[in-house]
């Protein structure tokens, strides 16, 4: 028997080694790693929703192999989405915005926001912080980039052509005549132009590396995709249980290679991912316990056993959390007319 999926909560614990995800951005030659206070005022690390919600969308869009289900704008994966698509902007009614806007596959359901006419629509998929669970390992690392062009080493005296005194290369086998060249004292010695000393100089970056196990909420709203959210209707058209089955399929594909911020050198060593997925099959809003709570687990079977219609689906690996996915590709989402 075929279910329906109202909503569906992902909440768990992912230990990510020698990553770099999110930073808060880079001063100079330094870039500074994200730092979040929680309730308590502990000082943590954290990768914002932003990018974990960007790493959603992007694997969306990789994973969908046939482009023109995309509008024109995100066909080439461009962050304004709908607000770039010409068909919704000569648009005059917000109503027709949003039906031709949610007709892409990315603008249904990752939200997008449109000048004119003034409309938005918000994202059928939500992240909240990805918070390091105390303690994180925190690090900073020197990288050196050799420059492409030459450098010459500073100079204490020069001396023009043939104005050199007393004084000669100090290399050996020099043939250089005064007339030729002009003559510098460098640490001490002295050099024609053809054995001045130079040096490749060094461009040096400080980056921050972390280790640590993160607490991740996310939220899915299957109910809500394809649904005009002006007219209340859902637009003709649009196949809902596929754009269902892609959003789970970027769920297992982001957690599975990470992809962020600097991952380009320091791609996650993705240690582990075990969490609880909760699964509305009615219209009730899933619960949310954030894992940074050590008995969050407990703490929802106490809540959904007053609940009704609410599954909740347990992974101890990353590997089963890609089998628990798998499962829910099965159903379909819930209409609410």
């Amino acid at each position: 028997m075929v279910k329906k999926v109202y909503e569906i909560a992902i909440m768990g614990r992912a230990t990510w080694n020698l990553h770099s995800l999110s930073n808060e951005g880079t001063v100079g030659n330094v870039t500074e790693p994200r730092t979040i206070i929680l309730a308590d005022g502990t000082k943590t690390d954290g990768i914002s929703g932003e990018m974990l919600k960007h790493i959603h969308a992007e694997n969306m869009w990789a994973l969908e192999r046939d482009k023109t289900k995309f509008c024109q704008v995100c066909e080439k994966f461009r962050p304004e989405r709908a607000d770039g698509n010409p068909e919704v902007r000569k648009t005059k009614e917000v109503e027709d915005a949003v039906e031709k806007a949610i007709k892409c596959v990315l603008c249904d359901t990752h939200g997008f926001l449109v000048q004119v006419p003034t409309v938005s629509r918000q994202s059928t998929i939500e992240f909240g912080w990805a918070v390091g669970i105390p303690e994180v390992q925190r690090s900073t690392h020197v990288h050196a980039r050799q420059a492409v062009h030459t450098a010459y080493i500073p100079i204490d005296e020069e001396r023009e052509k043939g104005k050199w005194g007393r004084e000669k290369c100090s290399e050996g086998d020099c043939e250089t005549k005064e007339e030729d060249s002009s003559l510098f004292r460098i640490k001490g010695k002295w050099y024609c132009e053809a054995h001045r000393p130079t040096a490749t100089p060094q461009m040096l970056y400080y980056r921050p590396t972390r280790s640590g196990t993160y607490a991740i909420i996310s939220v899915f709203q299957p109910w809500r995709i394809g649904l005009n959210n002006v007219t209340r209707k859902y637009v003709e058209g649009i196949n809902r249980s596929e754009r269902y089955k892609l959003a789970l399929k970027a769920y297992q594909a982001m957690f599975l290679k990470p992809e962020g911020a600097m991952t380009t050198t320091r791609l996650p060593h993705t240690e582990n991912f075990e969490g609880t997925i909760i699964v509305c099959r009615a219209s009730f809003p899933a619960p949310v316990i954030s894992p940074i709570k050590i008995d969050y687990k407990e703490e929802i079977k106490s809540i959904i056993k007053n609940l009704e219609d609410i599954e909740m689906i347990e992974f101890k690996s990353l590997s089963e959390f890609v089998e628990k996915i798998r499962e829910l590709l099965e159903d379909i989402p819930y209409s609410i007319a």
